[in-house]
């Protein structure tokens, strides 16, 4: 197993004292942050909770109004908070980049369900797939500019998932209904879903526009 983490390669930036295990060992806190939101955001929203509501609750609050760099803002958690406080400033715990991967997972989640209930073309299952791949892509990059100061190229990243996100609602509605009740729940929960990553996207987008404009 020691042979996997050290190659021989090295890298300057790493930081002091981490190895290349430290940085697995990382890698695998991200995912968990991710599952553990959306585990959070699949039984809070049937409560009635929204996304920022969650969000706080979480650990991963929503920097709409301050891009500084930071794991995530401290908050009273009612059920948990975010393991990420003193770990080096990544992609991998920037809180849109955790909120949405968290989301999209819901999302193929029960996509997945539905389509499996109502054996959907595949090609359209092909299609819906991709989109959902560009989505995610663009939120990628859109968090990631924020850490490089690149707030309109942030705003366009946002405008991109949030025009994706539209075509994913398009083809959506091309899926059979299912014909079971658990299936139809489904279906309102990755509508859900989608509008509340749309959301989330044009209010960034809106956020770095405004303070473009100061």
């Amino acid at each position: 197993m020691d042979d996997f983490f050290s190659d021989g390669f090295h890298d300057s930036d790493m930081p002091i004292g981490w190895t290349e295990k430290d940085w697995f060992a990382y890698l695998k806190k991200s995912e968990s942050e991710i599952s553990k939101f959306a585990a959070a955001y699949t039984v809070n929203r049937l409560r009635g909770k929204t996304l920022d509501e969650i969000a706080k609750m979480v650990g991963w609050q929503i920097p709409l109004e301050d891009s500084e760099p930071q794991a995530y803002q401290n908050c009273e958690s009612e059920e948990m908070e975010a393991d990420f406080s003193d770990e080096p400033w990544t992609l991998l715990n920037h809180p849109v980049y955790i909120i949405t991967r968290a989301l999209l997972k819901c999302l193929q989640e029960h996509l997945g369900r539905v389509i499996e209930e109502t054996k959907a073309e595949s090609t359209l299952v092909w299609n819906i797939s991709k989109t959902i791949a560009e989505t995610s892509m663009f939120m990628a990059l859109a968090a990631n500019s924020t850490d490089l100061s690149e707030d309109l190229l942030a705003r366009c990243n946002y405008k991109m998932s949030s025009l994706k996100l539209n075509e994913i609602l398009a083809k959506i509605s091309q899926l059979p209904l299912p014909e079971s009740e658990h299936g139809r729940e489904r279906m309102r929960r990755i509508n859900n879903i989608i509008f509340d990553l749309r959301q989330l996207c044009l209010n960034m987008a809106e956020s770095y526009g405004i303070e473009n404009n100061r």
